[in-house]
């Protein structure tokens, strides 16, 4: 906490100083932004109970924590405030932005009265589709039946140093993200293909996960030695970390579209290979909330926090991100108490199917 509260001082000095409009921390955890900005308070204020993230020290030797320790206390040397006034003025002059994303997990809510993270976790897709309403689940067989069986795609899943195998699908998979970007009004490329190339080259490659969509032929088979990269006409460029999936960037050559793949490749594909791997979540980034929603992605509350320097731009956003962090929160309750995948959502309807 000292020494978060000591750099964010820091960065203020240097705003102010240097004539900058702003300091922002960006995808904060929920400890890190209280310790900046204080606990959430609501419109009626009441402490706002967060989700506790998820950290662990596992891996890290006694060793690295007593350095680790020795260079906090240098830093805090050097950064620290003068004063515990100082660190009132750093709670009230930073502000916390509460946004949502829409995340999935693989707690099987079905899983009553045990707490082992792993026996909890849906055993297959059709688990996962145990939790759904019947109906629901009559809608998803067939979304992806249309997809996989009616259109004949068939979705390639290369992890690492898989993806360097197959000549060529590096610079396929470029082209697919430029086609999105160049579709999209609001679309911006700041990704190049040269840093693509770089970064399955580099020890990030180990992360990379690309799903694939292909046409099935009667003469192609389903092996990933043998697919060819130019018979990849759309596809998603996802990272796989500390156990969990993030989905970054779909795409889809022009003219070859299909309906529902984005779907089957983003999300139900996606869900399928972290419950046979054992990832813990999803995260496929900000936006598309009602159909994320949906298809079983429960609202995540997402923090961040800011200096404004000028005072009146600071008041004007200050109020406008308390309007929004109570939306936000009163969404988010609402949402998860009505969540598409729940114990009590088939309670009923478990035995009545297609």
């Amino acid at each position: 906490k000292e020494i978060r509260r000591a750099v964010a001082n820091f960065l203020i000095e240097i705003a102010e100083s240097n004539h900058l409009s702003s300091v922002h921390f960006n995808f904060c955890s929920n400890e890190e932004a209280a310790d900046l900005t204080g606990i959430i308070i609501n419109s009626n204020n009441n402490n706002i109970e967060v989700e506790s993230d998820v950290t662990t020290n596992e891996g890290v030797s006694t060793g690295s924590k007593k350095l680790l320790t020795s260079q906090v206390q240098q830093v805090l040397e050097r950064l620290s405030p003068s004063s515990s006034s100082s660190t009132m003025q750093i709670l009230n002059d930073y502000m916390r932005r509460t946004s949502l994303q829409y995340h999935w997990t693989n707690v099987n809510p079905n899983a009553f009265g045990n707490n082992n993270e792993t026996t909890n976790k849906f055993k297959s897709f059709e688990d996962y589709l145990s939790c759904f309403k019947s109906k629901r689940r009559t809608t998803i067989r067939r979304e992806r039946r249309r997809v996989l069986e009616e259109e004949s795609i068939y979705i390639h899943i290369l992890r690492g140093t898989e993806i360097l195998q197959i000549p060529g699908l590096v610079e396929r998979m470029y082209e697919i993200y430029v086609s999105t970007v160049k579709r999209m009004v609001w679309g911006r490329q700041y990704l190049t293909l040269e840093f693509f190339q770089l970064l399955v080259q580099s020890d990030f490659c180990q992360y990379i996960c690309f799903f694939c969509a292909t046409k099935q032929q009667q003469t192609t088979t389903t092996n990933n030695q043998l697919l060819q990269a130019d018979e990849v006409f759309a596809g998603t460029f996802n990272i796989v970390k500390d156990n969990v999936f993030y989905g970054r960037y779909w795409g889809c050559l022009p003219g070859q579209e299909v309906k529902n793949l984005h779907f089957e490749t983003c999300y139900w594909s996606a869900i399928e290979y972290c419950i046979k791997q054992g990832i813990h979540r999803i995260e496929p980034g900000a936006g598309g909330g009602d159909y994320k929603w949906s298809r079983g992605f429960d609202p995540t509350l997402m923090h961040s926090t800011h200096y404004i320097c000028h005072p009146g731009l600071r008041r004007a956003v200050r109020e406008f991100l308390e309007y929004e962090t109570n939306n936000n929160i009163e969404l988010t309750e609402y949402l998860r108490a009505k969540s598409a995948v729940s114990s009590s959502s088939n309670s009923n309807n478990n035995n009545i199917d297609e």
